[in-house]
């Protein structure tokens, strides 16, 4: 009576193994690589926005190629401007202004942007450390810059491009926003850098440089302007 029963409990294994054996495949669900960012970590929202990224980063690419070019423009004039090669105060302030202005501030405020080619992949603290600090050596550089001009005597402050300096000094950072301030600095200080290219003492030696040097950084304020802008009136709306 014992063997009949085993014999059938058998059987119903094996019944049981043959009919998992013959279950379907079934293939694992996956992303298509073709569709997934492997810097973000991100999908591709669709091909037009991949596109428009590429793009941007192409015209964040031409902007620092020409941040490089004003600032040796900048630097080989000063260096060169006197017959004798003697470096006076009006070059130094050339050079530490200019740097500051168009290097370092610039790219500080290129630092936040989200399609920056140097600082896209690090995280918003380190952006924000790495801002910090441009700014810093930026303000260090203009400052000593400006007090380099105003203490030489043949430096004329009654023009465009001193005004523009007095206009500078005067802001006071504690009376307005941080964003605020920033923008103004920034736009203060690349049209000072426009009038000083526009001026007699840079035309007279370099000539039609002059206004490849003007286009260059009204094409540079333009494009550093538009996120900050963006996000002054973004973080104005959330605050009324």
């Amino acid at each position: 009576m014992d063997r009949p029963s085993t014999s059938h409990q058998s059987v119903e294994k094996i019944e049981v193994f043959e009919v998992r054996e013959h279950v379907p495949y079934q293939a694992e669900v996956t992303r298509a690589p073709a569709a997934y960012d492997e810097e973000s970590g991100e999908m591709y929202g669709s091909s037009w926005q991949s596109a428009w990224k590429a793009i941007c980063q192409f015209v964040n690419l031409l902007h620092h190629m020409q941040i490089a070019i004003v600032v040796f423009c900048i630097w080989r004039f000063a260096l060169n401007s006197q017959p004798d090669g003697t470096i006076t105060n009006l070059q130094l302030h050339i050079v530490f202004a200019g740097t500051g202005y168009q290097l370092f501030l610039v790219e500080s405020v290129l630092t936040l942007q989200r399609h920056n080619s140097w600082s896209s992949q690090i995280s918003q603290d380190s952006k924000r450390i790495v801002h910090g600090c441009l700014q810093l050596i930026g303000s260090i550089f203009v400052l000593a810059g400006t007090f380099l001009g105003l203490s030489n005597t043949n430096m004329a402050i009654n023009g465009a491009h001193g005004i523009c300096v007095r206009l500078f000094l005067k802001s006071g950072p504690v009376k307005i926003l941080h964003m605020a301030v920033g923008i103004f600095a920034l736009s203060m200080g690349l049209i000072t850098l426009i009038l000083g290219f526009n001026s007699d003492f840079f035309r007279t030696t370099q000539g039609p440089l002059a206004d490849a040097m003007i286009a260059f950084v009204v094409l540079i304020l333009t494009y550093v302007l538009v996120q900050p802008v963006v996000d002054l009136v973004s973080t104005t709306r959330n605050a009324i």
